[in-house]
């Protein structure tokens, strides 16, 4: 019962936030533009350029943020990246290793747009959309 109960809270405090580096123009996005970013649609926000990021899908935060910011699961991301690279009419995010690989790339180039749990953002990330 009590494992069951940190289960749960723990995956209460999961809150996947989007970032950017804190020197980039990009004050805020929107959902659709956020879902645009990481479907590939869209490489240019506000005439700004910006290449997507993954964490790996091993971990529960990616599946958090595909299912609360795109409303799709890792499979479904999955299947739609596969059509994408066999129609040749796309490729998916660059996949870091780690959060804190993301960290460092998203807070050193200003194009990058990344996601991770809130709790995890530093002085060199902004915030710009929060599900």
């Amino acid at each position: 019962m009590f494992s069951l109960l940190l289960m749960l809270a723990s995956a209460a405090q999961a809150e996947p936030v989007v970032v950017v580096s804190a020197s980039s123009s990009l004050d805020a996005l929107t959902q659709d533009e956020v879902r645009q970013i990481f479907n590939g649609q869209t490489r240019r926000v506000s005439g700004i350029s910006v290449k997507p990021l993954d964490l790996p899908s091993r971990g529960s935060a990616r599946d958090d943020f595909y299912q609360q910011v795109l409303g799709k699961s890792a499979e479904q991301m999955k299947s739609y990246w596969a059509r994408m690279i066999f129609t040749g009419r796309g490729m998916p995010p660059r996949e870091v290793s780690s959060d804190q690989e993301m960290i460092m790339l998203v807070g050193s180039n200003r194009n990058f747009v990344g996601y991770l749990d809130a709790s995890r953002v530093t002085p060199d990330l902004k915030v710009v959309y929060r599900p």
